[in-house]
């Protein structure tokens, strides 16, 4: 069977935005039920020089939708920054980028290994072929935001468990 360019990305990223949207629901709701300030999960971090919680959402939203646009040539859309959000706002941004991730045709995905995808990273560009692209930066780095999402919140006593990271499929 030959190597699905779509089948490696957009039911991949669309789960990870499913779960993310699922872990949001749980950590507002414990939020609520303790009578807890939002930002006591949203501005959670491991160490003072990583990310917030609601930044990992913000990076794991982006690498959610850079995967399927730059391979399938598709306008990425624009998102505000949500790092000081609240979980509406997450909310939203999760399901804008399940909605982008969706919208995009396998048939423009499809056949992309060897192209040629270049964006910009700061000042720098950078540029690797798709399927490098795919599964060895975007991937990794979606899994990494939204795994260290999740664990700031079970480690900020959010129940969570490896069945809410993993979703459905």
């Amino acid at each position: 069977m030959a190597f699905s360019m779509y089948d490696a990305c957009v039911p991949v990223c669309a789960q990870v935005m499913t779960t993310l949207d699922a872990i949001l629901d749980k950590a507002h709701a414990q939020a609520a039920a303790h009578k807890l300030e939002e930002s006591a999960f949203l501005q959670a971090r491991l160490f003072p020089d990583m990310f917030t919680m609601a930044r990992q959402v913000r990076q794991a939203t982006d690498f959610a939708r850079y995967a399927p646009g730059r391979l399938g040539g598709v306008a990425l859309p624009d998102f505000p920054a949500t790092d000081g959000a609240d979980f509406a706002a997450l909310k939203e941004r999760v399901a804008g980028s399940l909605a982008f991730i969706r919208s995009v045709p396998a048939a423009a995905i499809e056949g992309t290994e060897d192209k040629d995808v270049v964006w910009m990273q700061g000042t720098n560009q950078r540029s690797m072929k798709g399927r490098a692209y795919l599964l060895h930066f975007c991937l990794p780095n979606l899994f990494f935001h939204a795994t260290t999402a999740y664990d700031l919140l079970r480690h900020n006593g959010v129940e969570l468990g490896k069945r809410d990271f993993m979703g459905t499929f």
